[in-house]
């Protein structure tokens, strides 16, 4: 092996640990870059004769060996063994990144990984920054910007469904939608540009009138996929639900059947929870972030009305309000509960009337009351102590993402608000060109708009972006990715 490389190589080859913080049973370090093939040379030694030095791996094989450190003092250079390791390779352009990749799994101590960390820093491998090893892969043509951002909606998806919908994006269901959308618009721009060059053969009414549709048609298949984005947000973002209701109403108790375990403290004094506290779970594959809040109730506590108002401000901003009405309540906290309800309905928030502790006797006319205030109301009864009910509001809740629209888990469906943003800007400028088709305007407005249409829709898969959009995306991104 040539001990000698050019330092740039070496600068313009990153490493970092792609595994989480922490002790761990394995740990996998990433590099990746020109000067793959020589650091694994100089650092890695094979365990025994039977497998090859690193450069003489093909792409796709691993090896088991020694990761080396070396020490230098002003006579000697010590090498020292850091640990047992096996390394992958992958050779450009066939690996993640399109550059040669090593992956190094190694022990899971903080000790082991940052040993092999320095060791690679000490010849001059930089840090890989935030997202960079996929920010190289997009640079590389490996991936688009849309499927760049679906590999960290896919690490941090916390949902089945969720999940999914980032797998389809990574394998590209966005991408193809929107590059079939584009490469119409420039059929169409060029379509548009052949009437301005010869008007006296194409300029026609069947003509102006066919290009017509044929924008029609375009934007009709956008604004089906921007329509899309009701459901993926909440993919994206999680669904929010916010458990709302009187002291002592069995909020808590709510909460922790739907968690499954004990998040929230839970006694018989009434105002135990005083802040908002919220637990994420899987509800039918869709994120679902569920907020048990201070009970609902005039109060001189300076402490408890700073509750209340939190209570009342996450009630207002929620995709969805379980509102919990139990007994023991006399008719005045009853009459105070329906004018409460009342008002929260008329903001349009979607709404879950549940009657609680149906094992109390008291329970059936407190109901009675609910019913009349609210007819037609499906209200549920629920009982901590039996479980019942509880399938009826979980099913309640995931009714909210499914009449959000009809988008199925294998349909495409935008999840990211900046795609859809640009999807309504080239929705826009199709509107625009087709009035302007209409109204008889110069072809040359009609031209700017399609060719303004085509650019919205490249800065979604990246082909035509901004750096500074680029770098955005990517500081979304762990080291690592």
């Amino acid at each position: 092996m040539n001990d000698q490389i050019d330092r740039q190589l070496l600068a313009d080859t990153i490493a970092a640990v792609s595994t989480p913080p922490g002790p761990s049973g394995i740990a996998v370090i990433r590099i990746s870059g020109p000067a793959v093939c020589w650091l694994g040379d100089k650092l890695f030694e094979p365990l025994s004769d039977r497998f090859p030095i690193y450069s003489a791996m093909p792409g796709y094989t691993c090896a088991p060996g020694y990761w080396l450190a070396y020490e230098y003092s002003e006579d000697a250079v010590k090498k020292q063994r850091v640990d047992q390791v096996v390394v992958t390779s992958f050779r450009a352009p066939h690996s993640y990144t399109g550059e040669d990749v090593m992956e190094i799994s190694c022990h899971g101590s903080t000790a082991v990984k940052q040993q092999i960390l320095d060791s690679v820093f000490a010849v001059g491998v930089s840090a890989a920054g935030p997202g960079e090893f996929t920010q190289r892969a997009f640079a590389n043509g490996k991936i688009d910007l849309a499927q760049a951002e679906a590999v960290m909606d896919l690490i941090s998806s916390e949902a089945k469904i969720q999940a999914q919908a980032a797998i389809n994006q990574l394998q590209g269901s966005v991408s193809l939608q929107i590059d079939k959308a584009d490469q119409a618009v420039y059929a169409l721009l060029a379509k548009t540009e052949l009437i301005l060059e010869f008007p006296e053969h194409e300029e026609t009414e069947e003509n102006i009138r066919e290009l017509t549709n044929q924008i029609s048609d375009v934007r009709a298949a956008l604004e089906l996929l921007t329509d899309s984005y009701r459901q993926g947000r909440i993919l994206s973002e999680g669904l929010n639900v916010v458990i709302a209701g009187r002291p002592n109403a069995g909020k808590s108790s709510l909460l922790n059947q739907l968690a499954g375990y004990d998040r929230a403290i839970v006694t018989e004094i009434p105002g135990t929870t005083r802040d908002t506290v919220r637990e994420t779970i899987d509800l039918g594959g869709i994120p679902v972030h569920i907020t048990d809040t201070a009970g609902i109730r005039d109060s001189e506590d300076p402490v408890e009305k700073i509750g209340v108002m939190r209570a009342r401000s996450a009630a207002s901003q929620a995709d969805l309000v379980v509102w919990l009405v139990s007994p023991p309540m006399d008719e005045e906290e009853v009459r105070q509960e329906i004018i409460e309800i009342g008002q929260l309905k008329s903001t349009g928030v979607p709404l879950i009337l549940i009657c609680g502790k149906e094992d109390l006797p008291t329970s059936e006319s407190v109901r009675g009351q609910l019913q009349q205030a609210f007819a037609g109301d499906n209200i549920i009864s629920f009982s901590a102590v039996s479980g019942e009910g509880l399938a009826q509001i979980r099913q309640g809740i995931i009714h909210v993402y499914e009449s959000s629209g009809s988008f199925g888990s294998e349909s495409v469906i935008l999840t990211n608000r900046r795609h859809l943003e640009a999807a309504r800007s080239a929705v826009s400028n199709l509107d625009q060109a087709m009035k302007a088709l209409q109204d008889g305007l110069t072809l040359d407005l009609t031209a700017m708009l399609l060719r303004s249409a085509a650019e919205s829709l490249a800065e979604i898969t990246g082909q035509s972006v901004s750096e500074e959009i680029v770098q955005a995306v990517f500081s979304r991104f762990c080291v690592g990715k």
